[in-house]
């Protein structure tokens, strides 16, 4: 059976095309980091609260749907895509939160923040978030379709309000 000419050309072109695809994602470092930082008005105890209380994170944090403690003392956030990440805490002391996680979506990372008192009785507080993706597309999806930065600051705008609103509330 012979395959006309247009045909093979175009099975030339997609196998062509699929190998530039993958050789661009696994030249690309599988690991990326997010940074953020801020102050919040209210003192670092209060903000860790907060943050601690991952059940109550749906309540303030967009695209959580549900969070699930397990027995061993994780957790697994469950975004409201469908998508698990599950949380290990690896490190925990007043100024510093540290965790590890892994994502039904085939990455994983870690995540820290740090606290301090401010001079006006808040919390200075800074987020990174390192996110490795084994997968050459995903790390290609995961740069046309996530940015890092954006997310770590959109999480401490998100924490601010809850922390603001709970001081509103006396919580």
């Amino acid at each position: 059976m012979k395959i006309p000419r247009m045909l093979a050309t175009l099975l030339a072109f997609l196998i062509l095309l699929a190998a530039i695809v993958m050789t661009t994602g696994y030249l690309l470092p599988p690991a990326r980091t997010g940074h953020a930082a801020r102050s919040i008005d209210a003192p670092p105890a209060r903000v860790r609260a907060v943050i601690l209380a991952v059940e109550r994170q749906p309540l303030w944090r967009s695209g959580l749907a549900l969070v699930e403690r397990g027995p061993d003392g994780t957790w697994t956030e469950v975004r409201i895509d469908g998508e698990r990440i599950v949380f290990r805490m690896t490190e925990e002391s007043d100024n510093r939160l540290a965790l590890r996680f892994d994502s039904s979506r085939g990455y994983s990372g870690r995540w820290q923040a740090g606290l301090q008192a401010d001079t006006t009785g808040g919390t200075a507080i800074h987020v990174s978030e390192q996110s490795t993706v084994a997968s050459p597309i995903g790390r290609i999806l995961s740069r046309l379709f996530f940015a890092p930065d954006a997310f770590a600051a959109r999480y401490l705008d998100e924490l601010a309000a809850e922390v603001t609103r709970q001081a509103g509330k006396g919580d």
